[in-house]
C-alpha cells in the first residue's frame, strides 16, 4: 500500500562550484530537487511507502528524475510524460558569506500544465496521507485548480491532507498567497510553515502563540519551522518546542522538506508530539550534511541512532515563548 502520495513539481538543480558564478563560464554540480518530490523521497527513506504525482518532460532531466524515484522505490504510477513541455530546473549560487541565491527556469514546464484533466487521470488506491505545497499551487493557475481537485479527491477517500506553505516571492504576491493558504488550511490536517509564512498569515510573532492560532484554523497538527533555531510542533492537546541539534552544516537546501517528511512519518507511526518533533528536527539536521536536497537525506537507522545519542534542548524552558 502507498501510505503517502505527494503532488507537485520536481526540478533539476545546478549548484555553482564557486561563489558569484552565475553568468560566468565555470563548473556546476547537478542534483535533484522539488519540495514535494523531496518529501516523497524522505518518507521512503524513513521506512514508509510513498508515491509521486506529477508531469515531467520527455527529456534527459525527466528521465533522470524518473530513474531516481525508481531507484528509491517511490511509486511512479502517477508520473506522466509530457512530450511538448520541458522539465523545470533551478540554479543555486552563493556569496562569500555562504548565503544561497536561487534562479528558476520553470515557466511553461511540464508540471505547470497539470490541470483538471490531469487530476482526473490520477489513480488512487488506499493510503493515509496526501501531501502538497504552496509552491505547486503557485506555478500556474491550472495547478492551483488542480490542487483543490486533488485535495477533494483524496479527502473523499479518507486521506489526511498535509500542507507545507513554502512561500516563493517570485511565484506570487503575499496577498494572493495569503488567500490561497487560508483556503487550503481549512481542508488540511497537517500544516507546516516558517517565520515569513506566519507573518503572511497574520499570526502572532510569538512562535508558540502562532502555532496555537494556526490550530484554531482547523488542522490537527501544526509545525512551525524556525530554521537554525529549531522548531515548534503543536496539536490540540500539546505544544512542544526544541532547538535544532548541532551538526556540521554544508547545505540547508531541502532540510525543510526532510522535516516535513519526518513529521508525516511520525504521525503515521502515532508518535507523541515530542517524539515527532525530535524525529523531524533530527532528520532535517542530518540532511544538511551534504550539498543538494536529496543527497543528504538520512536513512531511518541514521535518524534513530542520532536521536539516541543527542541531548535535545527544550525551547519552551529556553525562551521561545518569552
Amino acid at each position: 500500500m502507498i501510505e503517502v502520495y505527494c503532488w507537485g513539481e520536481p526540478l533539476a538543480g545546478f549548484y555553482s562550484k564557486n561563489p558569484n558564478a552565475l553568468g560566468k563560464p565555470g563548473e556546476f554540480r547537478m542534483t535533484w530537487g522539488g519540495d514535494t518530490s523531496n518529501v516523497a523521497l524522505a518518507v521512503k527513506k524513513l521506512g514508509h511507502n510513498s508515491g509521486y504525482i506529477t508531469k515531467i518532460g520527455d527529456d534527459f532531466l525527466g528521465q533522470g528524475l524518473f530513474k531516481l524515484w525508481r531507484q528509491e522505490d517511490v511509486d511512479t504510477t502517477n508520473v506522466f510524460i509530457d512530450k511538448e513541455h520541458a522539465t523545470g530546473m533551478y540554479f543555486v549560487d552563493f556569496n562569500e558569506k555562504g548565503e544561497h541565491f536561487f534562479y528558476y527556469r520553470r515557466k511553461g514546464s511540464a508540471a505547470s500544465t497539470m490541470n483538471k484533466d490531469f487530476c482526473n487521470s490520477v489513480r488512487v488506491d488506499d493510503g493515509k496521507i496526501f501531501h502538497l505545497s504552496g509552491i505547486s499551487q503557485a506555478i500556474s493557475f491550472d495547478c492551483l485548480e488542480c490542487s483543490f481537485d486533488l485535495v477533494e479527491k483524496f479527502k473523499s477517500r479518507g486521506f489526511k491532507i498535509s500542507y507545507d506553505l513554502n512561500y516563493r516571492e517570485k511565484l506570487w504576491s503575499r496577498k494572493i498567497a495569503k488567500n490561497v493558504y487560508k483556503t487550503t488550511i481549512e481542508f488540511a490536517d497537517i500544516v507546516s510553515f516558517n517565520e515569513e509564512e506566519a507573518r503572511i498569515l497574520g499570526l502572532s510573532q510569538n512562535p508558540l502563540e502562532a502555532v496555537k492560532e494556526a490550530l484554531y484554523m482547523g488542522p490537527e497538527t501544526v509545525a512551525y519551522k524556525l530554521g537554525s533555531k529549531g522548531a515548534v510542533l503543536g496539536t490540540k492537546g500539546k505544544v512542544v518546542a526544541y532547538s535544532a541539534p548541532q551538526i556540521q552544516v554544508k547545505d540547508t537546501v531541502g532540510a525543510g522538506d526532510a522535516f516535513m517528511g519526518a513529521v508525516i512519518v511520525g504521525i503515521i507511526e502515532k508518535m507523541d508530539e515530542e517524539e515527532i518533533l525530535k524525529f523531524a528536527i533530527s532528520t532535517a539536521a542530518l540532511t544538511c550534511r551534504k550539498t543538494g536536497s536529496v543527497e543528504g537525506q538520512p536513512r531511518r537507522f541514521e535518524v534513530d541512532n542520532f536521536i539516541s545519542s543527542t541531548d535535545f534542548h527544550n525551547l519552551i524552558r529556553g525562551g521561545v515563548s518569552e
